[in-house]
This record gives C-alpha cells, structure tokens and sequence, in this order.
C-alpha cells in the first residue's frame, strides 16, 4: 500500500513489540468527518472512557491533520477495508490494521448492529470484534454465552421470537450493498441470476426481489444499480425498496434468501426459513446452505446462536463502564 509510509511509526518490520506505548488507543480519524455530535464519535469517545476506567494507557486520537499510527496492544477502528475504497480515512483504517498484525497488537472494530432493522440512538447495541470484523473469522469473546444479553436486548428493543413456520406465499430474495466489506467483492448481479434460476428449476412459486435500501441515489428516488431485469422473469417481482420496509417485505415470505447479509438476522428471528451462501454470514449456523432444499428447508435450535449473536453486541453504556475491554482484555498480548 503506496500510503502506508504516510501514516506508520518507527519499528522493525515483522517485529512483535514486547513494550507498548499505549494499551489502548482510539482512532477517530477512521471515521471520514469528526463531530462531537455525531454519535460514531460518541461510541469512540466511550470506548475511551471505559479504557480510562480500567485504570490502563490509553489515548482518543482525533487528529486528522497528522494522522499517525501508535504502538499499543489494543488499536479500536471504526468499521473495517473493503475489497475496493478510497478516501483518507479508509487508507488509514488499513495502515492501521498493518500495524497492528507487523507488530502482534490487536484491532478492535466496532461495526453495525445485527439488530439495525430496529434501533434507535437511545438503545443501540453495536458489535465489538478483534481481528477482523468477519462472523465466522474474527472474535466476538462469544462463543457457547448465557442469555444475558439476548434478554437485555429483547427487552431493550422489544424483539419478539417467531417459531419457525413454512408459509407464506412467495420466496424473497434480499440484495446487498455492492461496494460493503461483507460482500468481497463477489458479483452479485450474477449471484441473483444463479439464485433465480436454481429457485425457478424446482418451483413456480413466486419470487420477489429487494434491492438494499443502502444502494439508494442521493435523493433516495431510485437504486444507483439497474435492477429491473428482474421483472423480466416469469413470476417475478422486484420490490420497491423505497416505500417498502424489510418487516413488510418479510410479511408473506415462505423463505428468505441473502448473500451474506445481516439483514438475514431479521428473517431467522420472524421464524422464515433462511438460506445465506456465504460462510461468513452472522445466521450461517441457523440457515440453509443449499437452494435444492427450498421446498423442505431446515429449521434448526436458534437458542445458542441467539445468545452468541447477542453477546457480540454492546450499548454505549457498557463501553463507558469499561464493560468491553474488560470482557476482551485476556485475548490482547502481554
């Protein structure tokens, strides 16, 4: 990366640092604007705060000017690097990811909620991982959890657990943003034709397709990608995103077909079969695999994977309380 040089402090290439100068630091200049009132700046801060509570080095870097990577065990980065970016503070959130594996520290991403289809500021939950931001790769500290905070989620969203149930009268097929990091660059115009002709080869059922609200122009008119092709198939519909809410389009669903989607989240949670493609999905352990099975799908125990799920996730609370270092603290280095 041509602009590493730009950012990175002295060390010896392929070194692991046995001092720190720092336990934690957080990097605001990986967000592309910074405001105190912007509430990403107020998740970083509060990481910070928790940090400082712990008793541990810690420093909140909001220099944009001289954007500089640090030496510390612990570096916390909004979101993470796509296939393809651009701008200053996405170079950075590379550098700094380089940084930390070169010298053996960790990164801390703090990445969207799972449970975004009902938030609100006042009761956000966002996810925390070390490593990357990957369900089925990076670490979320969460593996085999209570329930704890799958019911302070319940109660603080009001999020209600569907049975499972095979009705419904149409099958829907939900998009995704092209240029996200979940998406790796794979191509999905190309994905949704495979998947519509594998779904027509074993039914007439009717499909329904929904682009990502998030592929909207900027006056939220119309999608930036031309997806009305897809209207071109026999029996098949495409959604208007725009007017229609995922809870809506979800309503008459018999199955629920993604990606590698969070939005999968909200399917599993109604009770809708689900089937994702990609491993690194968050429901991939709760979701068909295979498209052959759309007419008998798999419907397996959602119990564990909802506790899981649910303990990658923290309020702003808890990250000023110092609740999530804590919880993370065994896995940086000494």
């Amino acid at each position: 990366m041509v602009l590493l040089g730009v950012y990175l402090t002295n060390f010896t290439i392929g070194s692991k640092l046995s001092t720190w100068d720092y336990d934690v630091v957080v990097y605001l200049g990986t967000l592309p604007k910074i405001k105190n009132h912007n509430i990403k700046v107020q998740v970083m801060r509060a990481f910070g705060e928790g940090a400082a509570r712990c008793g541990v080095r810690w420093l909140v870097d909001d220099n944009l000017q001289n954007r500089k990577v640090y030496n510390t065990r612990l570096a916390v980065i909004l979101g993470w690097v796509g296939m393809s970016y651009s701008g200053p503070h996405i170079y950075f959130r590379d550098a700094i990811i380089h940084q930390q594996d070169l010298t053996g520290g960790k990164v801390m991403s703090i990445d969207g909620s799972c449970f975004k289809f009902h938030h609100k500021h006042e009761n956000m939950w966002l996810r925390y991982s070390l490593d990357n931001v990957f369900w089925n790769s990076g670490n979320y500290a969460n593996k085999n959890s209570s329930d704890k905070h799958w019911n302070m989620i319940k109660n603080s969203l009001s999020l209600v657990e569907t049975s499972w149930s095979n009705d419904g009268d149409n099958i829907l097929i939900c998009l995704q943003r092209d240029n996200g990091w979940n998406a790796k660059g794979f191509d999905q115009e190309a994905w949704l034709k495979k998947q519509i002709k594998k779904i027509k080869n074993l039914t007439n059922e009717p499909i329904k397709v929904r682009a990502h609200p998030g592929d909207l122009n900027r006056d939220r008119t119309k999608t930036k990608h031309d997806w009305s092709w897809v209207n071109e198939y026999d029996n098949v519909e495409l959604i208007d995103s725009i007017n229609v809410t995922l809870h809506q389009s979800m309503k008459t669903a018999r199955c629920a077909v993604f990606y590698n989607s969070s939005s999968s989240v909200l399917s599993v949670l109604k009770g809708i079969p689900t089937f994702v493609s990609e491993e690194s999905a968050v429901t991939w352990d709760v979701a068909n695999h295979n498209i052959k099975n759309i007419l008998d799908p798999l419907m397996p125990d959602r119990t564990q994977w909802f506790n899981d799920l649910s303990q990658a996730h923290w309020t702003l609370e808890q990250s000023q309380a110092g609740d999530i270092y804590r919880h993370f603290e065994q896995y940086l280095p000494t």
